[in-house]
Order: C-alpha cells, then sequence, then structure tokens
C-alpha cells in the first residue's frame, strides 16, 4: 500500500487479491463457528475487523465501538482478539442476533431441549396453536402447516426458563425461516417464490441446532472480555464523550434497502408483534431508504458542493421514485449526526473506519464515501485513508441501459484529534 500523503486513497487489485476483496462480504464467516449461525447478508467478514483492529494497534485495553452492528461480526471479533466492544443497533433482531454470539451456553441443558423439541416435532396429532397475528403478518411468506409448526415452535421457546437455552434455540429457528419459507432474499427485496421447494422443517431445525452444538468448545475458548450489543439510535447515542479508543462499521448505504422488509420474517417470528410497530421501526432507521423519516435535525448541517450537485441533476432526468431525491438529502444529514458522535464518543487521537459503498441512481453515480469525508473534515474529524476494495457493477437493471460502469466500495478511516 503505497501513501503519498497523510490523506491517501489505497487501492487494492481486487482481481489479485480475492481475499481481501472478499473481506467487505461475509463470505468468509459462513465457514466459521458461530459467525455462521446466522447468514447475514449485508455484512462483512471476520478477518476484516481483526486486520482493523491490528492496523489500530489495539489491544486490550481499549474499546471499540460499532453503531451499526448488524449480526454482530465486530463483537465476536474484538472479543475474539480480547479487545473491550459495544455494539448498538435500531433493530431489535440485530441486537438479539449479535448478543446471541457473545454469550455461553450448557451444552447438556441445549441438548435436553433439543431432544424434547425432537420429540414434539414427531408427533402427528399437535394442535398447533399460534398466535393469530403473527399468522395474519406472515402466512403469505409460508405454507400454512409449516408457518403453524413455526409459531408453535416459538411459543414453546418462549417458555423456556433458562436464558441461554432460549436465545440458542430462537436463533437457530430464525436462521432456517428464509429456508422453509417462500422467500428469498435479493439485495434489498423479500421475494416470494412460490415454486420453490419447501424442505421438512424438523429435519433442517435440528441439522441447525446441532451444528451450532458443535461450536461450544469455540465459544469456551473466547476471552472473557466485555462485548454487548444494545438497541439503540447512532445518530444521539447515551454513552459519555471519550469512551471508546476505536469506530468500527458499517451503515447502510442511500441504496433503498429497507432493512424492516428484507429482515420481516425474523423480526415478526422473534420480536415485533403488530404491522404498527414495524411501520414505527421503519419511519425511525437510518433514512437510506424511501420510507424513512426524520427523526433528527442537524442544525448545523450543511450539504456539500459535491452532494448538491448530484442532487440538481437528479432533479433533471427521470427517476424509478422521486423520493430518492428526498432519501437522500435525508441520508447525508443523517450522517453527519452520526459522524458527530462518533467525534464526541472517541478519544483524541483515536480512529474511527468504515465500510461503505457508493451507489448509483438513475444512473448518476453517488460517490457516498466521498461526500462523507468531506462532511467528516467539515465537523474536525482527520481524514486519513480510502481504501478501495472492491468494484461493483450496476444492478442488472441499470446494466440493461447504462452498461457496466464499476463504483466504489471502500474502507474510510479518519482520527480524532
Amino acid at each position: 500500500m503505497k501513501t503519498k500523503s497523510v490523506i491517501s486513497h489505497s487501492s487494492i487489485d481486487y482481481n489479485q487479491n480475492i481475499d481481501v476483496r472478499l473481506l467487505v462480504t461475509p463470505h468468509q464467516n459462513k465457514g466459521l463457528p458461530v459467525y455462521n449461525w446466522y447468514s447475514y447478508k449485508h455484512s462483512f467478514s471476520r478477518d476484516l475487523i481483526i486486520k482493523l483492529i491490528e492496523k489500530f494497534q489495539l489491544n486490550g485495553e481499549d474499546k471499540i465501538l460499532d453503531p451499526f452492528c448488524g449480526s454482530g461480526t465486530t463483537l465476536l471479533a474484538s472479543k475474539e482478539r480480547g479487545v473491550s466492544v459495544q455494539g448498538i443497533d435500531i433493530l431489535p433482531f440485530s441486537v438479539f442476533i449479535s448478543n446471541v454470539k457473545l454469550l455461553r451456553y450448557n451444552e447438556h441443558r441445549i441438548e435436553i431441549a433439543v431432544s424434547e423439541i425432537e420429540n414434539l416435532l414427531e408427533q402427528n396429532s399437535i394442535n398447533y396453536t399460534v398466535n393469530k397475528i403473527k399468522k395474519k403478518l406472515l402466512i403469505k411468506f409460508f405454507r400454512e402447516d409449516v408457518l403453524d409448526k413455526v409459531l408453535f415452535v416459538r411459543k414453546w421457546i418462549e417458555r423456556k426458563d433458562d436464558k441461554e437455552t432460549k436465545y440458542f434455540l430462537l436463533t437457530a429457528l430464525l436462521s432456517i425461516l428464509e429456508d422453509v419459507s417462500y422467500t428469498r432474499k435479493d439485495g434489498g427485496f423479500l421475494r416470494i417464490l412460490k415454486e420453490k421447494r419447501i424442505p421438512n422443517l424438523k429435519s433442517v431445525y435440528l441439522s441447525k441446532l446441532h451444528n451450532m452444538i458443535k461450536d461450544s468448545e469455540f465459544i469456551d475458548n473466547l476471552p472473557n472480555t466485555d462485548a454487548k450489543a444494545i438497541e439503540g439510535d447512532a445518530r444521539k447515542t447515551t454513552f459519555e464523550s471519550s469512551s471508546f479508543s476505536a469506530v468500527i462499521t458499517s451503515p447502510p448505504y442511500p441504496n433503498r434497502h429497507d432493512y424492516t422488509r428484507v429482515y420481516l420474517l425474523e423480526l415478526v417470528t422473534g420480536f415485533i408483534d403488530t404491522q404498527d410497530e414495524i411501520k414505527a421501526l421503519r419511519y425511525h432507521t437510518l433514512r437510506s431508504h424511501v420510507e424513512a423519516r426524520r427523526r433528527f435535525i442537524a442544525e448545523d448541517y450543511n450539504p456539500p458542493n459535491t452532494l448538491n450537485a448530484i442532487l440538481q441533476r437528479l432533479e433533471e432526468i427521470s427517476l424509478p421514485n422521486r423520493q430518492i431525491i428526498k432519501m437522500l438529502e435525508g441520508y447525508f444529514e443523517d450522517m453527519h449526526l452520526v459522524l458527530k458522535e462518533i467525534k464526541r464518543l472517541l478519544r483524541p487521537n483515536s480512529k474511527a473506519a468504515f465500510i461503505i459503498g457508493d451507489v448509483r441512481h438513475g444512473g448518476v453515480k453517488v460517490p457516498v464515501g466521498d461526500i462523507l469525508i468531506t462532511i467528516g473534515n467539515n465537523m474536525g474529524l482527520e481524514f486519513k485513508e480510502k481504501i478501495t476494495a472492491r468494484m461493483r457493477g450496476n444492478s442488472p437493471q441499470q446494466m440493461k441501459k447504462y452498461g457496466r460502469d464499476p463504483i466504489e466500495e471502500n474502507i474510510l478511516i479518519w482520527e480524532r484529534k
């Protein structure tokens, strides 16, 4: 990596260094114990976190913050390296999955519970009394007999007294919902495929549970380091100033992906009971999609000139949804608040790393990374480095119209002076 100045743009040859390119995807995690308990589509690899921990020279005296903790990769990797870590996420499902990977489990209790579930699911005469509200929200995504079993198992799990066993069983159930439903996560969409072959729920669930049980040795060998996720909003946290010695995170990209829709099955099965709750959560999320609403006002925010020029260009062209313009305006105001909060929370001379991708709307490139660099600089964060991890092509829909014109996915690094 060549550095021409204090502020540098480092490029990785993603054709030759395929492993580095994959660091900004969850590909590696699929083969790692505990990391693969839930396959989170919008994530990155364990080794990326470890490389950043090494780059920032962090140790057991430090504390990392991930304000968009997702499925907990930053938290688990930090714990694995013996560095304290705190995660935040607005989605209760993300907080749950992150914390599940940090707990210790009684293997004997879990094996007893798994045997009980196996016996229950083998009985053909069970009256599957289920939550009717949840069933109404989920019925279009499942075969009815499968959904009844899913909700029955969910209700049975809730009655378990032991928290760790309950969480373990629920994690396995949430992780198989896509497999046993008509759905497939596809970018920012939860697609319904009625022709999809549905596997046997009992077989898939038990297989997942047994595979998770095998990971108990990995969990037992983790350092006894503080690591926890809480529900919260990265735009306004309750932590004391100068509480953290590093931030490592990947905010949502402004690509219209609404996580309350993509992860609807998991949210409703595990955490949310009504349509009103879903809408409230959707409206409160970061404005990276068109349905999120303004929650906080940034009085000291001035949109960068680059952003203003892009918004003007978008005003002049045809868009699939005119709300994209308002979304982009809101997204960067929200990210101003996030960066301002990060500056407050970081100790002097500490660093922040963002994994973030540029986007395209109506054929117009939006250099998200460069705009965030400007916003960070304007508030006093010192930009240090932009590492281009990979180049991404257009979406299939846009490629038909605009051809292949790759955009960057970068790791941005700032220092709080």
